[in-house]
Formats: C-alpha cells, structure tokens, sequence
C-alpha cells in the first residue's frame, strides 16, 4: 500500500483517503487522536508515517463501529503504541474484542467458511479501554461531540469536531453509491435516521467511510436516503413467494448487481434480511412458513 499524504479538513483535522478514510484530530502537548483505524497493518503504518510527518503521537483511537475494514489497524498501532487508549460504542467493542463473532453473525451464527474469515471481514482482535456514548467528550484537549448514528452497524458513532463531521458510514460518498446499489445496512430504520442527523449537524464539511467529503451535506443526504429507498423497493418486488435467498437473488437482478463470491453474497444477504425487517414493520411485506420453508409475498394492498 502507497503511503498516503494526509489531507486537511480543518486547522485541527486531517484524514488519509483510502478505500476507508482515516483521520487523525491533532490535539495539545503534540498529541493526535485516530479515527478509525482502516482495514489492516498497511493502513495503520500510513497512520504511523502520517503521524511522523505531522510531529504528533497517537494517544487515542477512536472506532466509529466495529465492521473489520474500520479497526483492522488496531492491532499494529498498538504494538507501535502500546499505551493508546481504545474508545468504540457498546455492541460494537464486543466484536472489536473477538472479531470472528463478524463471520459468524454473517453466517446466521452458524461456524463460517474459511472465506468469511479473511481480514476483509475478520480483523485482529483490539480492545477497547473505554465504551462510548453518545454526548461530549475531551481527548488529548480537545473536544469532541459522540454522536448516534447507528443503521449501518448496529451501534455506529459519527464524531463532531468543531466544524467537522467524521460521519463513518453514516453517509456514502457519491462514487460508493455509483458502485454499489445496495448500500450495507443492518438497521435501515436507523440508517435513515442517521442520515437526518448528518443532515442536521451544523458541519462545514463531513467526511464519508467511503468516498470523498462533502460540503454539500444536503445533496449527499439526498443521494443516500434516494439510493436506500430504490433499494427498498427492489427488495419489496423481489418479494414473489420464495425464500430470502430469492428475494436477494431478485433485487440482485433489479438493481444489476452480480455476487460472484462467499463474502459479498453474505454481505448482501445481511443487508436485503435488513431491508425485510424494515419493509414488514411498515406493512409492505408479510411473511409465511409453509411445510417448513419462510416466503415473503409484497402485503396486499
């Protein structure tokens, strides 16, 4: 992995792009504070390296939620650090504390296959020091606003920073949407809502999981509540009588998605039995166990 330049936000923020953005807050007595930490090892020496440059020491990491691509750089940075304090919300510290439990949940609890259980989805494990909640809080003299954003994961935090939002994926960049029609989600009720709360912050600028950051917090709302709702309903008409696996199969094919290997049918499949949940707590689906087989039919109107 090429060593990335850092990028500034604000006088007190900067973030490595990447195919997940990282970002250091630079606080008092040459102290720095990770979010997120990225997939793996490569991610955490760019962070290293970043901080090097930037004449600071991580005290702090800060995961936003405990999908593997999000604190896969732990490991190293504490190895690197050893004294950095680790904050990620409840739930999520759990997973971060034994990462295989993502594979598994990925796999209806079940013991996964071997391809479920590569860094992509199995980080190494990282404690947390310190579980978050939602309020202000100070690292390295600076303050901090913790802010609920859970929908894409099941407790995610987005960080206020003056001016700044590091939303994580409580929003994705236009390019991420472009590329995947079917944006992941565990709760889309809660992924809406966190949209609404991007929407409200008051940022300057917020910096996406994924994608480029935004200015213009209202269009990037827009594009995601409008990606999550055409999602909705191609879930809702693959809805014909089969089985989940055919109703993913499909909104797949609606949506002009094509699931080639293990980890993104499974990770698709999370996000369309997400979308079921979502869809019959509003009355759009019902579903029925027949003879022993689970079928969704669109309710009736």
């Amino acid at each position: 992995m090429a060593r990335i330049e850092p990028q500034p936000l604000s006088r007190q923020v900067v973030y490595l792009p990447g195919g997940v953005n990282c970002a250091l807050v630079l606080g008092d007595d040459d102290r720095a504070v990770v979010v997120d930490s990225g997939q793996d090892k490569d991610y955490g020496r760019n962070l290293r390296k970043a901080c090097e440059a930037l004449g600071v020491t991580p005290v702090a990491i800060v995961n936003t939620h405990a999908h593997a691509d999000h604190f896969g750089g732990n490991a190293y940075l504490l190895r690197q650090f050893p004294e950095i304090t680790v904050y990620a919300p409840p739930f999520e510290a759990s997973i971060m504390r034994a990462p295989y439990l993502e594979p598994v949940y990925l796999f209806h609890g079940a013991r996964p296959p071997k391809e479920l259980t590569s860094k992509w989805l199995q980080a190494e494990a990282s404690p947390v020091h310190v579980e978050l909640e939602p309020g202000p809080m100070e690292l390295a003299g600076v303050p901090f606003d913790v802010i609920d954003t859970s929908g894409h994961a099941h407790r995610q935090v987005a960080l206020r920073v003056g001016d700044v939002l590091l939303a994580a994926d409580a929003f994705f960049g236009d390019n991420v949407l472009d590329k995947y029609a079917l944006p992941f989600g565990q709760d889309i009720a809660g992924q809406l809502a966190a949209l609404e709360t991007v929407r409200s912050s008051g940022a300057r600028v917020a910096l996406p999981g994924h994608g480029d950051p935004s200015e213009d917090l209202e269009g990037s709302v827009d594009a995601n509540r409008a990606a999550i709702e055409a999602a909705a309903e191609a879930v809702e008409l693959a809805c014909r009588g089969g089985g989940t696996e055919a109703v993913l199969a499909g909104a797949c094919e609606a949506l002009g998605i094509t699931l080639s290997d293990l980890p993104r049918y499974h990770l698709n499949l999370c996000t369309v039995s997400a979308y079921l949940t979502y869809l019959r707590e509003r009355g759009r689906v019902d579903v029925h166990l027949d003879a022993g087989a689970l079928t969704w039919r669109r309710a009736a109107a």
